[in-house]
């Protein structure tokens, strides 16, 4: 039905691994997002002004935010620029915007079962979910202004089921946390 539409995927490392089978990515949100934005420029530069629709899932959700974040700020560089003069709307699928607590009780307890086995997560990224990480709460304070600023249609999807093999618990975020702000317009 869209015949001009290009659908281009982004994939990071933040893969669990068993000691045994190698290291996890050390990689920041901050680099994730700049490898993003570096490659979605190199893909567009034939045509830069081009619509964008993002859609994102969970920590992907937080990529994006910091890569529109730093878009905005290369003023004087308009390659850089153009990813967030050009982007027109955001899907959110389960992303904390409001930061979460990778390491609550439940996700606490399997953490420490799964270190005990040998598995690594990535702890960088594990610490920027928390919602008083410094970028986590940079990234709330500027996305607001960047929804006003540019008029982007925003839809956030959340979790609806618990799963019941996690006592009742949503296996990503809770609700509160997967929200924009209230004063975020969203879906306009």
């Amino acid at each position: 039905m869209l015949p001009d539409t290009r659908v281009l995927t982004y994939g990071y490392d933040t893969h669990i691994r068993h000691a045994a089978t190698g290291q996890v990515s050390h990689n920041t949100l901050y680099a994730h997002a700049g490898d993003f934005l570096a490659a979605l420029e190199a893909s567009r530069r034939e045509d830069p002004s081009r619509p964008l629709i993002f859609v994102a899932h969970s920590l992907g959700g937080l990529v994006v935010k910091e890569v529109l974040r730093r878009s905005r700020g290369y003023i004087n560089q308009d390659d850089l620029r153009s990813v967030f003069d050009a982007t027109t709307g955001i899907i959110f699928f389960g992303t904390p915007h409001e930061g979460a607590d990778p390491l609550g009780t439940i996700h606490h307890v399997v953490s420490l079962l799964a270190k005990g086995v040998g598995f690594r997560v990535n702890e960088k990224i594990v610490e920027a979910l928390s919602p008083s990480a410094d970028q986590q709460m940079q990234l709330r304070d500027e996305f607001t202004s960047m929804i006003d600023k540019r008029g982007w249609v925003i839809h956030s999807f959340q979790e609806q089921y618990a799963f019941p093999g996690l006592l009742g618990k949503k296996v990503y975020f809770p609700s509160q946390t997967s929200k924009l702000p209230a004063d975020c317009r969203l879906g306009r």
